[in-house]
Order: C-alpha cells, then sequence, then structure tokens
C-alpha cells in the first residue's frame, strides 16, 4: 500500500498529462511552491537572489544555475526566536542546497528533479526529495517524497527504498561524518521514515502574472529548532502548526523574479521576495556594428594613405591598431581591444574594418588576417577571406568557420610589421569609485559592513610593465560591533581579518600598491612579477609561470610567492609573520560542457601543505559560477569549525547589462567560514585565469559573435 502511494504520487503528474492536452510554459523567479520545493530550475546561466521572511524565521538565498540541469544554492537562515547568547533571534545558521533536474523530450512526460538541502554543516535544514512536476497551460502540479526535516510526526511512510536494503529504514540523529560541521552527510541521505508531498500552481488569466498557490504542509517545525541554545518561550507560540496546507498568491515580474504572499500552517503570513535574471542572452539590444568609415585624405603616398586610413578608423571604433603589414594580396594587422575579450568579435569587426578602408584606398586585399595584442604579446592569428566580410549579405557562421585561418602565431612577429603607431609611456589611468566592505557569515549578525571612496591608479610604464594602486577612505561602518576572535590553532593568516577592518577604517588606507610585470618568455608561456602590497593582508614578492598550448584545452602552472603580514591598518608598515607559498597549478577545459577544472598542490599561507579544486562553469560571455574546496594536512580539530575550506562564487559581465560592450564584471564569493587552514593570497590578474582567446578552442567557441 504504502509503494502505491508513493507510485500515485510520482505519476499523478503523468496521470494529469493524459487527460489534459494543453502546450507547457515556463516562467521564472522562486523555484518551487512557498516551502515545498518543485521539479523546476532557474534558466542556466542564472542568477537569483531569494528572502523568506516569517512571523519566525528569516531566510536568505543566493541561487546559481549553471546548467538547465543543476543549481546550488548558499543559505543564510536566522530564527527570530531561538536564544544564542541568551537573548533571542542571534542565531545564525548557513548551508549548501543542490538540485537535479531532468525534463523528459516527451511532451506527456513531466520534469523530474532530485535535491539535497543543507546537505552538509550543522544540519539544521537537512532532507532530501524526489519532486515531479508537470507545467499544463494554465496551471503547474507538483508532487513527491521527502526525507529528514521534511517529515513530521504525522502522515509519515515507511521508507520505500527499504526494500533495496534494511539500512534506508533508520535515520541517525546526527552523522557520523559531522565531526566539526562542514562534511557532507551522505550516511543520512534518504534514509529514516518519508513523507508524500503535493502542491498546485494556478495562472488567473484574467490577472497576467498572478497565481494562486497550494501545498501540502508536511513540516514540524519544532525540528528546526535544534540549535543555538535552544527554543524561547515564544517559540511554543510562533511553531505551533494549526493547518496541513498552505496557501499563498505570486506576483511575477516577467523573467526577472515574483513577490509572493503566503498564509502558513493556519496561522503565520510569510512573503517571499526573489530577484534576479540570466545571462544567457542580453538583457539590452546590442547596438548594430555598422560602422561609418572615412577617408582622411592626408596627401600621403598610396600606402601611407592607407595606414593612417586604418589607424583612424579602428581607433575610432576602439580598436587600436598596434601595428600593420602589407604583403602581395594579403593584410596583416594587429590591435588591442578595450572592450572586447571574445576574439571573434574583435577579429572580424577589425577585419571588416580593414576591408572597407581598403576599399577606400583600391586595395583588393584576398585575405586579411587580425591578431590581438596582449600585455606586448601577439596571443592569436585568425585570417579571413575578404568575399566573407559583408554584413549585407552574411553568409553562415559554418561555412565563414570553413574558409577563415586560425592558426598558432609567434609572440613578437608583430615587431617586424611595416607600420606600426608609436604609443607614448607611461600613461595614467585613475577613477574614483564607492568603497563597499563587508565581512558576512557572523554568528552574531549577517553582516558588517562599511561606506568609503576610493581611488584606483594605474601608471602603465610600457606594454608590460604596470604600477597599481587603491587608496580608500571609509565614512561610515559598524566593524567596531564585531568582536575580533581569531581562537586559531594555527597561525592567523586570515581570521585576524576583523583587526584589518576596524583598524584601517579609522583613517585613509592603503588596499593595495604593487609594481606588476606580465611578460611571454617563449611561445605560449606567460610569466608574472608582483612586488609590493600585494592585498589588504600581506604584501611582498609574488611570482607566476604558465605554459598554455594553442591546440590544447590544459594549462600548466608554478607560483612562488614570499609575503610578510601588513599592519593592521594597511598602511606601510609590516608584522612580524612571514611565509613563502609555492604552488603547482593545472587547469582543464571541457569545451562541450564549458567546464573549467582547476587543481592546485601546495604549501598556504598557514605553512600547511594540501591541495584545492576548483570546479566551475565558464561561458564565452564571461559568466562564471563554481565552487572550490581545499584539503591540506591540517586536522578538522585544527582546522575548527567547518572542517576544511570550502565556499562558492559567481561573475556576471557587465555586458549583458547594456547595449555595447565591455570587459568588466562582478561577483561575489563566500566561504563558509573565514578559518586559516588551505589559505591562499588573494590576488589579481593571475595568469592561469588570463589570455582569454590564446587557444584554437576559446577562439572556436565563439562564431556566433561573427561581426556582431
Amino acid at each position: 500500500m504504502k509503494l502505491f502511494k508513493l507510485f500515485f504520487f510520482l505519476s499523478l503528474p503523468i496521470i494529469c498529462s493524459n487527460i489534459l492536452s494543453a502546450k507547457s510554459y515556463n516562467t521564472h523567479g522562486q523555484t518551487g511552491l512557498i516551502n515545498l520545493p518543485s521539479a523546476e530550475i532557474h534558466q542556466e546561466q542564472s542568477i537569483f537572489f531569494t528572502f523568506n521572511k516569517s512571523s519566525y524565521t528569516k531566510l536568505g538565498t543566493i541561487t546559481a544555475t549553471p546548467f538547465d540541469w543543476m543549481e546550488a544554492s548558499f543559505f543564510y537562515y536566522r530564527p527570530d526566536d531561538l536564544l544564542w547568547g541568551s537573548a533571542k533571534g542571534l542565531y545564525l545558521d548557513k548551508g549548501f542546497n543542490v538540485k537535479f533536474s531532468y525534463k523528459p523530450k516527451s511532451i506527456v512526460l513531466p520534469r523530474f528533479a532530485i535535491g539535497l538541502d543543507d546537505f552538509a554543516g550543522t544540519g539544521q535544514f537537512t532532507k532530501e526529495y524526489i519532486a515531479s512536476t508537470y507545467d499544463f497551460k494554465n496551471f503547474k502540479l507538483t508532487s513527491g517524497i521527502g526525507w529528514g526535516k521534511f517529515v513530521g510526526e504525522s502522515n509519515k511512510i515507511k521508507n520505500p527504498f527499504g526494500f533495496l536494503n534494511e539500512a534506508f529504514n533508520d535515520r541517525a540523529k546526527s552523522s557520523d561524518n559531522f565531526k566539526l560541521g562542514g562534511n557532507p552527510s551522505y550516511d543520512l541521505w534518504f534514509r529514516g521514515d518519508a513523507v508524500l508531498f503535493g502542491g498546485i500552481e494556478a495562472k488567473l488569466n484574467r490577472f497576467k502574472n498572478i497565481s494562486l498557490k497550494i501545498e501540502s504542509n508536511p513540516f514540524d517545525y519544532y525540528r528546526y529548532g535544534c540549535c543555538g541554545e535552544g527554543l524561547s518561550a515564544e517559540s511554543f507560540e510562533v511553531r505551533n502548526k494549526e493547518s496541513d496546507l498552505n496557501f499563498g498568491i505570486s506576483f511575477k515580474y516577467k523573467d526577472f523574479g515574483n513577490i509572493d504572499f503566503s498564509y502558513i500552517k493556519g496561522d503565520t503570513w510569510n512573503i517571499i521576495f526573489s530577484i534576479g535574471f540570466s545571462s544567457k542572452k542580453s538583457l539590452r539590444k546590442k547596438n548594430e556594428f555598422n560602422p561609418a568609415i572615412e577617408n582622411s585624405n592626408y596627401n600621403q603616398n598610396k600606402k601611407n594613405e592607407f595606414y593612417y586610413d586604418l589607424l583612424e578608423n579602428l581607433n575610432r571604433n576602439k580598436l587600436y591598431l598596434q601595428s600593420a603589414s602589407i604583403e602581395e594580396d594579403s593584410l596583416s594587422v594587429t590591435v588591442d581591444s578595450l572592450e572586447h575579450h571574445n576574439p571573434i568579435i574583435y577579429s572580424s569587426r577589425s577585419a571588416y574594418i580593414a576591408k572597407k578602408v581598403s576599399d577606400f584606398n583600391e586595395y583588393d586585399f584576398k585575405r586579411i588576417e587580425v591578431g590581438h595584442i596582449t600585455r606586448g604579446t601577439k596571443i592569436n592569428s585568425i585570417s579571413y577571406k575578404t568575399s566573407d566580410l559583408n554584413l549585407n549579405e552574411r553568409y553562415p557562421n559554418i561555412l565563414v568557420k570553413r574558409n577563415t585561418i586560425i592558426s598558432d602565431t609567434k609572440k613578437d612577429d608583430y615587431l617586424k610589421d611595416e607600420f606600426k603607431p608609436i604609443v607614448k609611456f607611461p600613461l595614467f589611468l585613475y577613477s574614483f569609485s564607492p568603497d563597499i566592505r563587508t565581512h558576512i557569515g557572523s554568528p552574531q549578525r549577517f553582516m558588517y559592513a562599511g561606506f568609503g571612496i576610493k581611488l584606483t591608479s594605474e601608471l602603465q610604464i610600457n606594454r608590460n610593465i604596470v604600477m597599481h594602486s587603491t587608496i580608500a577612505k571609509s565614512f561610515k561602518d559598524n566593524f567596531d560591533k564585531k568582536r575580533s576572535t581569531p581562537n586559531s590553532s594555527l597561525d592567523t593568516v586570515r581570521t585576524e581579518i576583523v583587526d584589518y577592518l576596524q583598524k584601517s577604517s579609522k583613517d585613509i588606507y592603503i588596499s593595495n600598491f604593487d609594481v606588476e610585470s606580465i611578460w611571454s618568455p617563449l611561445n605560449n608561456v606567460w610569466a608574472k612579477i608582483n612586488v609590493g602590497y600585494l592585498e589588504s593582508m600581506y604584501g611582498g614578492l609574488s611570482s607566476e609561470i604558465i605554459f598554455k598550448p594553442f591546440n590544447h584545452d590544459v594549462v600548466f602552472g608554478v607560483e612562488y610567492n614570499k609575503v610578510r603580514k601588513r599592519s593592521y591598518n594597511q598602511k606601510f608598515s609590516f608584522l612580524e609573520y612571514e611565509v613563502d607559498t609555492a604552488h603547482f597549478n593545472v587547469a582543464y577545459y571541457e569545451a562541450r560542457t564549458n567546464i573549467l577544472a582547476k587543481w592546485s598542490y601546495g604549501k598556504y599561507l598557514a605553512k600547511d601543505r594540501g591541495y584545492t579544486l576548483d570546479l566551475s562553469r565558464r561561458m564565452p560571455s564571461g559568466w562564471s559560477a563554481g565552487f572550490f574546496f581545499t584539503r591540506t594536512n591540517v586536522s578538522a580539530e585544527q582546522f575548527g569549525e567547518g572542517s576544511f575550506d570550502k565556499g562558492f562564487y559567481f561573475s556576471i559581465p557587465f555586458s549583458v547589462l547594456s547595449k555595447g560592450y565591455t570587459k568588466d564584471s562582478n561577483g561575489f564569493k563566500t566561504r563558509t567560514m573565514t578559518r586559516d587552514g588551505g589559505q591562499k593570497l588573494e590576488l589579481k590578474n593571475r595568469l592561469v585565469d588570463s589570455f582569454y582567446g590564446s587557444t584554437l578552442t576559446e577562439i572556436n567557441e565563439n562564431w556566433n559573435k561573427y561581426l556582431d
């Protein structure tokens, strides 16, 4: 009978699909009902923030969806009624969720999903589920089965997986793998009693983007009051459950999120606010590429006239000519682009402009080759047939690709070109911008923050040597409300971060002030040396060298750093702690899935040794999201709460928000805990992440942007 009920709940959408014939539709925002999950996920390359508030709790969640079949979330949970330090509402928990979703090709089958909530750490929200959702024209139907914190005292059923192995019938109160938190509790997953759940979201056709939600309510809310110092007297009022049904109304705004108002457990109002977007396509229509070509009439000889026209027209379109040379019926040029990191965009645009300029000057080139100069090195060579460079008669990109020659190039062959504009060094660039600093995840407060202004400057001494500096002044912060308690058995290489935030906020401080040299000693080899105040906590010497072969998708690198800890006020003096770190780095890019895997082994700031694994999805647009973890010879007891270093991050390119293009991006990176084990320097311009467009794969994955 139990197996029949399970089969009925999971099959309910399939049964309805054969009764109701309707075309499915997609919505975005919160991927779930009210408190229950659905089988849906956000559109791939999405980042969403969701805030859930009721009379007894606050829950904030950041969700990244790197694939159309997986999304991962990082959440903070702040119950208003639990005690922490004998006061209510100060306890803070955080954790990770992951959901894997599958959409069958058949329209008569629903979407299915398997999810793990709070699968590592304290286990405050630990629960697992299997769900199915069918999306009809006017409503969505979700049903599923849940384990762990889904299960209350009523309506629970015997675990259907028990017939596979009796071990599934029992669930321990805590994981044997718990230690000091942070380890996956896989010995609890899908074990113990289970509960069936379901719900409906129905569109109101007369009111655009508004829908009603009804769901079952299997939860025992007292089971979410385990941690801190436990329940308060208020808990026995706000955690009672008066109903096994929850009701809600949802207002969706296009693809950017929703606001849900709900009445849960028969006695509590709840609000959910979700906002975000997908970077799969630009949110604003791009300006059409149709450059105006001008003939300058310098009255020079034919060749010089052509070179000067080429220089002015490329520069006018922010494609800065570095060199040019005519050889019989072909033209080769090199450019530097401040707006584009996409090699097909900047090369095809440059070739098109060069062709139009050649028409003015009565040159009939058969091919135009474009290379990109980065830090004085030519990183690629892309040669187009001039007959393909036509905006009015666009040929299929597959044909253009077949006619185009992409080849490895010698790093400095452009120096032999006939025409080389003079670039006057040094160049000085600077900008003022808001300075926002945060310290997130403390048990006492979700976020400590400071606001000020910063001056960021860059002095380009030549193509290879640049001086960077960031000088800031804090106007307002609450860092002094946080106590600095490193309490580490290791050298306090990161846990004194609060001391740096507090002492630097009293006056002007220097985030970084260093001289950086990047050059290419050999083809496909790059090297870097930094000297100075490298980051907010350390200064000294940093060095790195990588080998990135053109015809392969792997990068090998070695880095060595010798640094000293900076004074807390982030000015010019240093503390006594000194350390040298070294790492061997390997990166591999799998182009079909856009997965970038990075592995690093070596010595860390606290003198511990081990490895870091970083897995991410990196899209050609510049969007990326991933997670990392570090294991060293430091035990869980020495490391402290969290057991080992780990976290997740994402980066969003600003180009998806604008009509034009830019290389700029912004992102978010967080660790579950700020500890001292497994810590590296926070360096900018790491070579292993640089020189995009220097391999055949990185060029070929961008053909959909040809003449864009």
